[in-house]
């Protein structure tokens, strides 16, 4: 079954408006959305609209967030939208994803009391529906390089997106997560945009400088989180090829400093 791709998307007040085509023509079929929660995986369908139109199936969705079950708003996170085709004889949920020429930057509103509501494309280019305004993870990407810089006792953090994949952020963070606690630690990536990819490169100091303070004793997983006007993306890091190894002298002591290599996701262990 061919996937549907969307023609409109816009917010009329509080109303995310969707249209789009499903293929070729043939039989109508039965259509209707599915929100679905990335981490808590609640779900929420929503009427949707289908005629055949000029030789192809042509579908409309109207997602009220602020009034979407029994009047009540869309509850905070971060919702997948698919869309249903079929009854119960033959039933298939699929990605939303931009037709060609759309314009696929995130798309805001602000609800009552500052909530934030964003719909943009994922990673994948499938439509999400963000409430709340908070970073989540939204997939990952593998990291091209991690190096020791020995002349400022750090490692580098280096990779690149596809810009086909994701809109220009106006800012990139790498954020470390500790594994046994909620500390995290963040340094500032730097992006530069090329040909087709977007590139960010990242330092983590791991013994004093004049200015940082080093990444403390743990086990912290890295994380690139992109900031987009009015909303954020958290990317999970995959480790590069080479890891990192290293012994520093910090606070009387030398200690082990070493990233986790490829496959996995990267981790940076300070013992």
């Amino acid at each position: 079954m061919p996937e549907p791709h969307l023609t409109e998307v816009g917010w009329a007040g509080s109303v995310l408006h969707l249209a789009g085509l499903l293929g070729p023509g043939g039989p109508v079929p039965e259509i209707e959305l599915v929100l679905r929660d990335r981490e808590e995986g609640g779900v929420v369908r929503v009427p949707a609209a289908a005629a055949a139109r000029d030789g192809a199936v042509a579908f409309e969705a109207r997602v009220d967030v602020a009034s979407i079950t029994n009047g009540d708003p869309l509850p905070g996170g971060l919702w997948e939208v698919r869309l249903a085709v079929g009854g119960p004889a033959g039933h298939a949920v699929l990605p939303l994803r931009h037709a060609p020429g759309l314009d696929a930057s995130p798309r805001r509103l602000f609800l009552p009391g500052s909530a934030a509501v964003i719909a943009y494309f994922d990673r994948a280019g499938a439509l999400a529906v963000d409430v709340g305004g908070r970073p989540h993870a939204a997939g990952s990407a593998r990291a091209d390089l991690t190096r020791w810089n020995a002349a400022r006792r750090e490692i580098v953090v280096a990779g690149h997106l596809g810009l086909r994949e994701i809109s220009m952020p106006v800012s990139a963070t790498l954020v470390l997560s500790e594994r046994r606690s909620d500390r995290t630690f963040e340094v500032i990536a730097l992006l530069e945009e090329r040909p087709g990819r977007l590139s960010y490169t990242a330092a983590v100091p791991v013994s004093r400088a004049f200015v940082d303070d080093p990444l403390p004793r743990g086990a912290w997983d890295v994380s690139l989180c992109l900031g987009f006007s009015g909303m954020h993306r958290e990317l999970r890091l995959l480790a590069a090829g080479d890891p990192v190894e290293v012994r520093v002298w910090r606070r009387l002591r030398h200690v082990r400093v070493a990233s986790s290599a490829a496959p996995g996701p990267l981790t940076i262990t300070v013992d």
